[in-house]
């Protein structure tokens, strides 16, 4: 059954004994009573009644008011109600989050672009140094074959003995290798079209152009490049490169030089070692995998394979062992002064190196072909 209505006519001067009274008349209603506040004799009505009015709003939802002069109505917009002042507290608390979100993610951003501006300035930097090293390492190993000064005689053979001697076992064996292995997945794919004679011709090219400068560059920044760094790095940190200032010796010249010559030396016979071994794993390959002659192998390599082959692979890896030295007295003499720096140092040449040969040979592939 419907609840009957509370009807509440408010007197003329709603004050605060009217207000009283009124609450009193609702004391005990349900919340979802009807109730009809009608304010047709209100001519005037204080703060006492404007809270007891909010208070109707905010918590009898079903409270209706009749017969509201203007004035009265004036009256009510000036004092919102909780409802409305809640609301617009969320929404200036929302706005407020809104205003530090977007605070946040411009900080945000502005912090971002500060490390990239700090990123690309470090990079602009180690770029132009990289560069002036190899400008000057260049220039003093030219000025050292007209005026043989500033240079330990027997460094370049000691590099020699360390960078030719000591790395082909390591070189040949990686290169052997290879050379099985490119020949095992060519030749049964060879199989399939009935082509087996022309694993010859991907093998020789292929290690002779490709395989060999690129494994032969890699081998060698992992041993010499990790080695020089290493070496140059200790002597940094030991102070040791300021004691030959002291004494007027230019250390980019005393330690680079003996070692750009020895690579240049050493380069051609390693090259040579990998070519001759790795061929080698292909013919291997080709005698017992695809019954290939082995003369018929080496007539169909050298129809394919030519002199100005085998020299571009010698100056390819030439070019990678200058990387490789140059990249190595790069981070040696930019080394941070502690025992940690060392191990940095060491770390960061081996992947610099590795990173500019793969560059240089995508820029050998679009010039050669």
């Amino acid at each position: 059954m419907q609840e009957k209505k509370k009807i509440i006519v408010l007197p003329e001067r709603f004050s605060i004994e009217g207000a009283s009274t009124a609450m009193d008349e609702i004391k005990g209603l349900a919340r979802d009573h009807p109730i009809e506040i009608d304010l047709k004799n209100t001519r005037f009505i204080d703060s006492s009644g404007i809270a007891f009015i909010n208070y109707l709003k905010g918590n009898y939802p079903n409270a209706v008011f009749e017969n509201v002069k203007p004035e009265i109505e004036k009256i009510f917009s000036m004092f919102p109600s909780h409802a409305s002042l809640e609301k617009r507290r969320k929404e200036k608390r929302s706005g407020f989050t809104e205003r530090i979100k977007l605070t946040h993610v411009a900080h945000s951003m502005e912090h971002g672009l500060e490390n990239l501006d700090v990123k690309l300035s470090t990079f602009r930097g180690n770029f132009k140094n990289f560069f002036v090293l190899l400008a000057d390492e260049i220039y003093y190993t030219c000025q050292y074959f007209f005026r043989r000064r500033g240079i330990y005689p027997g460094e370049v053979w000691h590099q020699l003995f360390f960078m030719a001697y000591k790395s082909y076992p390591i070189v040949s064996m990686i290169s052997f290798l290879v050379g099985v292995t490119v020949s095992l997945t060519a030749a049964e794919q060879l199989r399939n079209f009935g082509a087996d004679i022309y694993l010859a011709d991907l093998v020789g090219f292929g290690m002779i152009r490709e395989l060999v400068p690129l494994m032969t560059g890699i081998i060698l920044a992992g041993k010499i490049g990790a080695s020089i760094t290493a070496e140059i790095a200790s002597m940094n940190v030991l102070e040791e490169t300021d004691a030959l200032k002291t004494m007027g010796v230019i250390p980019e010249k005393f330690l680079m030089v003996p070692r750009l010559l020895a690579i240049t030396l050493a380069i051609p016979l390693l090259v040579a070692i990998a070519d001759a071994v790795g061929i080698l794993g292909g013919v291997l390959v080709g005698k017992f995998f695809s019954e290939i002659p082995v003369a018929t192998f080496f007539d169909e390599m050298l129809k394919a394979v030519g002199l100005n082959d085998f020299l571009i692979g010698q100056m390819k890896t030439l070019v990678f062992g200058w990387i490789v030295v140059v990249s190595s007295g790069y981070k040696g003499f930019s080394v941070e002064r502690s025992p940690a720096g060392v191990g940095v140092a060491t770390t960061e040449c081996v992947v610099l190196s590795i990173s500019l040969i793969i560059v240089s040979d995508c820029i050998f592939a679009l010039i050669l072909y």
